[in-house]
């Protein structure tokens, strides 16, 4: 990760064509080549499986896979959404050990990465749970070993800087009440009053195919840490949506999306930007509905009225040079990818990107895009 004086590649199959295990092995033999020169310590698969029993099957196999190609422990996220240009794409993750020194923390069958200089700490990590019992059982699980890492490792909630939360079949329902608000209910519990002062992580909130629910994660205690969250005035906070948008007639209680549009991050004159989740909103209501052109181009302009020359001259005094670092395109509709693409590839040329065929957390939303700004 850039903050860690590192960044991440992503890993496509040479080939486009071909089963499942060779483009697999394809791209673990590309991850053996990279991990020679650079030290990797977290790996996410986006990769589709065709039954829960196949995707228990596949993530088994993956992990053991890698524990033949690493010595040491490496936190591995097997993400059940299918990549839009190959059958897999494995996202890689990595640091500078000359200034890191780390330890992995196993909590269950999560790991996460204890990053330390000085006085400063940085998490990394995730967690899952995959009971096939319902969204509400997975998120109070998931939620509940996310209590128990923290308190075990003296990092207080509000640390969380960036969240990814993972929800299979996310805009569906069990029972009456639907999965994303059972998740944004079960956060808010577990979030409480944390955030007050400082302002919620940044955050993604996205479906996946499999695997229940995984919460993936950036937190860290430092004094040295500059961090706040960004605001675009042409939407609504999602922490402050109106009942009218929040999905479940027969929810009891129904609480809000509590993630920022954007945070700033400064550390060790490192200094970013993460951009959650952001999609076709303008105040809370979809713009664009059937056209994924439209939503495309309003998105973007969202993603970039949080690092407008307003915003940056807000957050420092010295001029600030912006530059979009990496990004993932979700996409509702496989029918759309093209269009989407070529909108995208319009403002970003040639900016490292993958595009992930994925549900979105409103039935009217047919694209998502997060990322990060780097500013120099």
């Amino acid at each position: 990760m850039y903050f860690l004086n590192g960044d991440r590649i992503y890993i496509k199959p040479e080939k486009g064509d071909g089963t499942l295990n060779n483009q697999l092995q394809n791209c673990l033999l590309q991850l053996k080549k990279i991990n020679s020169g650079k030290q990797i310590f977290k790996l996410n698969f986006f990769v589709d499986a065709d039954s829960d029993d196949g995707y228990t099957r596949l993530n088994a196999e993956i992990q053991s896979q890698i524990s033949q190609i690493y010595s040491n422990n490496i936190v591995v996220s097997v993400i059940a959404q299918p990549p839009l240009t190959s059958k897999i794409i494995i996202e890689a993750f990595y640091y500078d050990p000359v200034l890191w020194d780390i330890k992995y923390i196993k909590t269950g069958n999560n790991f996460a990465v204890l990053f330390k200089q000085n006085n400063t700490e940085v998490l990394i990590g995730n967690v899952q749970s995959n009971k096939r019992e319902g969204c509400k059982t997975d998120s109070e699980n998931a939620f509940n070993t996310f209590s128990k890492l923290f308190k075990k490792l003296n990092f207080p909630v509000n640390s969380i800087l960036r969240q990814w939360n993972y929800l299979e079949d996310i805009v569906g329902f069990d029972g009456e009440n639907q999965r994303y608000q059972e998740f944004n209910n079960v956060r808010s519990e577990f979030y409480r009053s944390s955030f007050e002062e400082t302002g919620y992580p940044a955050a993604t909130g996205i479906g996946m195919n499999r695997g229940g629910i995984i919460i993936e994660f950036v937190a860290v205690k430092s004094d040295e840490l500059e961090t706040f969250p960004v605001d675009n005035p042409e939407q609504i906070a999602a922490h402050n949506y109106s009942e009218k948008v929040l999905i479940g007639e027969e929810c009891i209680i129904k609480t809000t999306p509590k993630f920022e549009r954007a945070r700033f991050f400064n550390m060790f004159n490192k200094k970013l930007i993460f951009i959650s989740g952001t999609a076709s909103i303008t105040g809370e209501k979809t713009v664009g509905v059937n056209n994924a052109v439209k939503q495309t181009e309003v998105t973007i302009n969202n993603i970039k009225s949080l690092y407008s020359d307003k915003v940056l001259k807000n957050i420092s005094e010295e001029k600030l040079q912006s530059r979009y670092g990496h990004a993932r395109v979700y996409v509702k509709s496989r029918k759309d990818f093209l269009p989407i693409k070529k909108v995208f590839e319009s403002h970003f040329k040639n900016q490292p990107v993958v595009y992930i065929l994925a549900d979105i957390c409103r039935k009217d939303l047919l694209v998502e895009i997060e990322g990060k700004v780097i500013l120099e």
